[in-house]
């Protein structure tokens, strides 16, 4: 903000604070003469603006007319021109050169850091986290990929390609949680007993490290044409069993 605009914003706020003091004047002498506190709001606002548009009306009249024909006036005399020229030499500033330019940049350049200086070297702990998160990682990954793979060399025979493939969703999901958000149970074929799904489960619940109980009611959401007639509890119990009579056997090494 130059010189210039706090000049303008100085008298400005004179003329308002003038005006709102005469104002103020203006409703306490209506007030004194007895009329009410509305009409004296009304006389103190119009009181207001119609000062601030005499003052307004002032302003323009003397930007337009009168300040050109004074200065017109005051160039006559080589003593207000000498002033002027000065004044308008100061508020110029010095623009500088192409040439200028290019020989201040190797300062720039210079002094700006390189990328070396501002990346600095990580710390042997985030060095030894970030292995061991992406060890993690890929080992979370190689189980998934060994149970999906399990799954469909066990339940292709068994299942639709739909039902496979929301099968294969479905472990996908339960395999970072516990419990899934809305599960469409899929249909089987005959030839698998209750006593197959709860191995199935047992199988990718051990190799997903997941308690039983979590286990079991997965599989009951899940399938749950085939176990319409058990409890959770039940599965949870009879999952591990060893029937010699299935189709689908217990691994004991899954995991």
């Amino acid at each position: 903000m130059n010189q210039k605009s706090i000049e303008h914003i100085a008298l400005h706020s004179l003329v308002l604070v003038g005006t709102l003091v005469v104002g103020v004047l203006v409703r306490q002498f209506v007030l004194f003469k007895g009329v009410d506190d509305f009409s004296s709001s009304v006389a103190f606002f119009a009181t207001v603006i119609v000062l601030m548009a005499i003052y307004t009306s002032l302003q323009t009249t003397s930007n337009q007319f009168l300040l050109p024909r004074i200065e017109a006036f005051l160039l006559r005399f080589s003593a207000f021109q000498t002033m002027k020229n000065h004044n308008d030499t100061i508020s110029v500033p010095e623009v500088p050169t192409i040439k200028d330019s290019n020989q201040a940049t190797p300062d720039v350049i210079e002094s700006a850091p390189t990328a070396e200086e501002t990346i600095s070297e990580p710390s042997e702990y985030e060095v030894m986290r970030s292995n061991a998160i992406a060890k993690k990682n890929h080992a979370t990954q190689t189980r998934l990929e060994k149970v999906l793979n399990y799954t469909k060399q066990t339940m292709v025979a068994y299942m639709s390609e739909e039902d496979l493939n929301r099968l294969c969703a479905y472990i996908v999901e339960y395999s970072s949680g516990d419990t899934l958000q809305k599960i469409s149970p899929v249909k089987v074929d005959s030839q698998l007993k209750s006593i197959d799904i709860m191995h199935f489960g047992w199988n990718i619940g051990k190799a997903f490290s997941k308690k039983r109980i979590n286990t079991a009611t997965f599989i009951k959401n899940v399938f749950a044409h085939t176990l319409h007639d058990l409890e959770i509890s039940t599965i949870e119990r009879k999952m591990s069993n060893t029937e010699t009579n299935c189709t689908i056997l217990l691994e004991r090494n899954s995991s």
